[in-house]
């Protein structure tokens, strides 16, 4: 008598292998979702960061000036020309920030004031008036710091 001998392989089906990669796929797209938006908080936390420096720089500026705050009808700090470099000069910044994103698009703007609409500026410095200016930056998200889009600091 011959005895048979039966292997039976055991292994995954094709629907617990199409459930496994249906959930890998789902784990990388929210992983994605909350790495861009982590990102993107981040860039707004550097932007409110170096918005807060600006304001100190024209604060200590305006303490050793005997004009004022430096005159503007709107500009990108920079560090090479205008206020930037002004500010580098009188010693009060040691680097000129700069948007994460986008460190050179001046935006289209109206008395002082970024026209609405604009998703990509710098740190924009507009001063008229001797004892006021104005810095407007851009935020990509909501939060504490302020409403998503264009934010100005005003002094007064």
């Amino acid at each position: 008598m011959k005895h048979k001998l039966t292997v039976k392989i055991k292994g995954f089906s094709l629907t617990v292998l199409l459930a496994i990669l249906s959930i890998i796929g789902l784990i990388a797209v929210v992983s994605a979702v909350v790495f861009n938006s982590v990102r993107m908080n981040t860039r707004d936390a550097t932007r409110v960061a170096n918005n807060a420096t600006i304001t100190r720089a024209l604060a200590m500026y305006l303490k050793d000036s005997r004009t004022g705050y430096p005159p503007s009808t709107g500009e990108c700090l920079k560090s090479s020309s205008g206020v930037g470099s002004d500010l580098l000069g009188a010693g009060v910044l040691l680097v000129v920030p700069v948007d994460p994103l986008w460190s050179t698009a001046a935006p289209t703007q109206t008395g002082g004031a970024p026209n609405a609409g604009q998703t990509d500026f710098c740190y924009f410095y507009y001063s008229k008036v001797s004892d006021q200016y104005k810095i407007s930056f851009f935020l990509e998200s909501s939060s504490k710091a302020g409403p998503a889009g264009i934010n100005t600091t005003a002094l007064p």
